[in-house]
This record gives C-alpha cells, structure tokens and sequence, in this order.
C-alpha cells in the first residue's frame, strides 16, 4: 500500500514539472546570430512556406517567454487574435542586447525626418570598432540601447512628423541609421513599451510589429 503511495505521489510530482507554470513568466531579448529580426510564429513549428509566421520581431526586443519546451519558448503575445506567440529559443537570451556588426545594416539614404520615399538599398557595415561614422554610429547606439528601460504600464503615441504630409520612420534599434521597419504616416497610433534617452520602442497595434521611433516626432496627443 506504501509502495502504491509512494508511487501515485512520484507521478503527481513528475506530472506537475510537465505543466508549465499559468503564472510563471520572465523577459528575455531577441538576438540572432545574424540579421536583424526573427519569425515569430502561430504554432511551435516551422512550417512550409513560412504559413505560421505571425510578424517577424526585431533585434534587441524584449519579450515576456511564458515557458520553453522542446526548443521553443511560448511568447505572452496579446496581439490580435494571438494570446500565445512561438519563437524558437536559440533566438532569445537572457542578457539584454547591443548592436554588433553582424546585425546592424546601414540605409544612407533614410533620415527620420524624411518626406521623400526610403530608398531600397543598404549596406552592412563592416566592423563596430571600425574608424569615422560607422564606429560613431555603434558608439551612439549602444548608448542609447544601455540607457533604455522597459514601461511597465504602455500606452499610446502619436505619429508628429515635421510635416502634415511626411512621415517618421519606424525602425529596428533606436539608432537614425538602423534598418527601417516601415514609415508611419501622421497620427498613426502606436503602443510604448520601452524607452531609451532619445527612443521610444512601440509595438503596431494593427499588425504586432514592434520597432523604434523617435521620441520627438510622437506625442500622447493627436494632432
């Protein structure tokens, strides 16, 4: 009868390890190996043709992993109709993250004041401890990156470009040289969930997509 017990008590044990905890969440950040953004998915799989592919999330983002399991981490996502998000864990780390040559890709032609259309081109740089602007440009971004902070309360911003018929670019790390997410057009919302001195970090409430924006060219109010 002991042994019985002792045995139904071993599985209750081991069944409780296997159920991720409903409670239990910790951040952890997005970081490639290379690139600038990782698939974020419906289901833990990849699937052909990339079918699940919710959004693809930038680099340095901070995510709130509800548990792993079998190599992927279950995202709080809350996004849509997704309340539960997938991303395989070997993209995520526990360190919060700066920009390294491998992962920062430069678009001269963009400004985040700009009202002429962003041009398709960019180029890697070629090494953070390089000389002139490429070494200034890391310099200045990995201090905006330690400076920033996540908000525990978010709330909305709105698009304030210099002209009523430009636009502020929405980019993946809070550098004016950072890839560009896609432009955000005059009072379009967006959701703050982090900051840097100069930065704000937001997430499209219509598609998930989280980026950087300029603090400057947003505001609580629309215009």
């Amino acid at each position: 009868m002991k042994k019985r017990i002792l045995s139904l008590a071993l599985i209750a044990v081991l069944a409780m390890m296997l159920i991720p905890c409903a409670h239990a969440s910790w951040t952890m950040y997005v970081s490639p190996a290379k690139g600038t953004t990782v698939n974020l998915r419906s289901t833990p799989a990849i699937v052909k043709g990339d079918k699940n592919v919710i959004t693809k999330i930038p680099y340095g983002t901070a995510l709130t992993v509800k548990y792993v399991s079998n190599g992927w981490a279950c995202i709080d996502y809350g996004v849509g109709s997704y309340d539960e998000a997938y991303m395989m864990v070997k993209y995520l780390t526990y360190d919060y993250v700066a920009p390294t040559a491998a992962n920062m890709t430069v678009n001269k032609n963009n400004a985040d004041t700009s009202s002429k259309p962003a041009s398709s081109s960019t180029s890697k740089s070629s090494s953070s401890s390089g000389s002139g602007d490429a070494a200034t440009r890391f310099a200045r971004m990995n201090e905006q990156f330690r400076s920033f902070r996540r908000i525990p309360n978010s709330f909305t911003v709105y698009v304030k470009p210099e002209r009523a018929t430009g636009w502020v670019n929405f980019r993946y790390a809070p550098d004016e040289k950072a890839e560009l997410v896609r432009q955000v057009r005059l009072n379009e919302q967006l959701i703050v969930i982090g900051e840097t001195a100069r930065w704000y970090q937001a997430q499209d409430p219509n598609t998930g997509i989280i980026g950087y924006v300029s603090r400057f060219y947003v505001s609580t109010n629309p215009n």
